[in-house]
């Protein structure tokens, strides 16, 4: 897309008549990071360093039991816990100014501060970039990405360093449900999906999809809409409650994708010091 140009004759009127210009910037290019935002106001974890992030995880539990007067105990020690492995990932944004420019942009005659500008622009880049990086599997640009829900949220595939499969190591991190058929969604589904996913009182508490998925859950939730507010709408996002989970738009979602997360389950680990 080009520019807008303007070709203007000098005339009285224009020499004599200032134009209106507002003056800060309307961004009509970054939409929302709804995940993004509820990780970094919930669950963000402050590191001072170190080679690489290692999480304890315990992923089983020991083989309690019974017993009656005379019976031997077990002695047998029982291996319960392990680290999940992550490497630290980087994100940055070129912030490229003309000296010439900001310097004659440093003047009564400014419409808006060209260097805090850029810098906002480049913030909101690097959110909209790691937004994206959250719903992939983290082997984009030769596995500098984020290891996102594509590979966090799975049944299948590596994970921290730990293998999924049926052992009690791979059985402790696989998703609760993974739907890869697809098809019509219904309220039925997802309750029965909920459903699956919930242990006592551990739940989904956030349900992040597409615009589309989103007004068709509205839809069928709004003769019984009972909304109440909740830190995702207390900051301007749209949802609706289902289940006592919100579900929200994220822009950065994959075409067709609904993600039911329990998100005391998930961090977010960042640097103290190069957090924005």
């Amino acid at each position: 897309m080009a520019i807008p140009t303007r070709t203007e004759t000098l005339n009285t009127f224009v020499a004599s008549t200032a134009n209106v210009r507002r003056k800060e910037l309307v961004d009509n290019f970054f939409a929302s990071a709804a995940l993004l935002v509820r990780m970094r106001k919930r669950n963000a974890v402050p590191l001072r360093g170190g080679a690489e992030i290692r999480v304890p995880h315990i992923y089983t539990g020991f083989p309690a039991s019974s017993y009656g007067r005379g019976d031997a105990f077990d002695t047998s020690t029982t291996e319960f816990s392990t680290v999940m492995r992550f490497q630290w990932k980087f994100s940055y944004a070129p912030v490229n100014l003309d000296v010439v420019d900001v310097d004659l942009n440093d003047a009564p005659e400014q419409v808006f501060d060209l260097v805090d500008a850029a810098m906002e622009t480049a913030e909101l880049s690097l959110i909209d970039d790691i937004s994206t990086q959250l719903y992939a599997d983290g082997t984009g640009n030769a596995s500098k990405d984020i290891e996102g829900l594509a590979i966090a949220v799975s049944r299948t595939g590596t994970y921290g360093g730990i293998v999924r499969g049926t052992d009690s190591q791979g059985a402790s991190i696989r998703a609760a449900y993974e739907d890869t058929a697809g098809g019509a969604l219904t309220l039925a589904t997802m309750n029965t999906n909920h459903g699956t996913a919930t242990i006592a009182r551990e739940q989904i508490d956030l349900y992040v999809t597409t615009q589309t998925l989103w007004s068709r859950i509205w839809e069928r939730t709004q003769p019984s809409e009972r909304n109440t507010a909740g830190d995702l709408r207390d900051i301007g996002f749209q949802t609706v409650r289902f289940n006592g989970a919100d579900v929200t738009v994220d822009s950065h979602v994959p075409s067709g994708f609904l993600y039911g997360l329990n998100t005391k389950t998930f961090d977010l680990y960042t640097h103290r010091r190069w957090d924005f």
